[in-house]
């Protein structure tokens, strides 16, 4: 089988897959997707993805963001946060202006061809993730953003001066986190759809263990580090 630059790029990809899981520095929830998704399918693979994460950022204005040195990520979680975690870091800051982010699921599929980018778009779209669309096309691959809405941002330091009262900074956490999970739980729909449209595995009724959800426990409250809780 004639190898093509689709092939070359896919290598190199789940090489940086694998390294990069070993290092713990892909987001543990979708990893094991992620690897079954690179290596069952000759037809796509995937680049930079992102489960959903809550941080905080010290920025001016979140506009900022693209300008250099002008928007700093100080501290970042794929997964709920306690008070105890946010206020740990808060003491920590003496000047600027804090915000508390939440992100959204975030992945890149390419695709071999635009038909298979438009397999996965229906799909995206099917679980929920509108704001997806083709991001470019090239002779060598087609790729796929598919982005999640469930975002969350609120500025809770001013000048080094934490300016929320701490029942409404816990009411603040508490949505942080719903909106995180809703994210998620979105995400998980989508894994489903693609093991069931594109891998093959059971349909949606049958609901056997799927890679997200043997993985998802991991957000049991229980288990979330409360050492710092106030």
């Amino acid at each position: 089988m004639t190898r093509t630059n689709f092939d070359a790029r896919k290598s190199v990809f789940i090489k940086r897959l694998i390294e990069e899981g070993s290092q713990h520095r892909v987001d543990f929830d979708i990893y094991d997707f992620l690897l079954a998704f690179n290596k069952s399918l000759n037809d796509y693979y995937t680049t930079s993805s992102c489960s959903g994460r809550i941080a905080l950022a010290k920025a001016s204005r979140l506009s900022y963001s693209k300008g250099s040195g002008l928007f700093k990520f100080i501290a970042k979680w794929h997964r709920p946060v306690t008070y105890g975690e946010i206020i740990g870091v808060i003491n920590g800051i003496s000047d600027g202006d804090v915000w508390l982010l939440v992100r959204a699921p975030i992945m890149h599929f390419v695709a071999r061809d635009l038909n298979g980018a438009l397999k996965i778009l229906r799909i995206a779209r099917e679980a929920g993730f509108k704001h997806s669309g083709i991001y470019s096309v090239a002779h060598d691959g087609v790729v796929v953003e598919v982005q999640g809405e469930d975002r969350f941002e609120v500025p809770i330091v001013i000048n080094g001066r934490l300016i929320v009262p701490v029942e409404d900074l816990r009411r603040i956490i508490d949505i942080a986190n719903e909106t995180l999970m809703f994210g998620k739980f979105r995400l998980v729909h989508l894994i489903r759809l693609i093991e069931v449209k594109l891998l093959g595995r059971a349909e949606l009724g049958d609901m056997p263990r799927t890679y997200f959800k043997e993985s998802y426990r991991e957000f049991n409250i229980e288990n979330i580090s409360i050492e710092n809780s106030v």
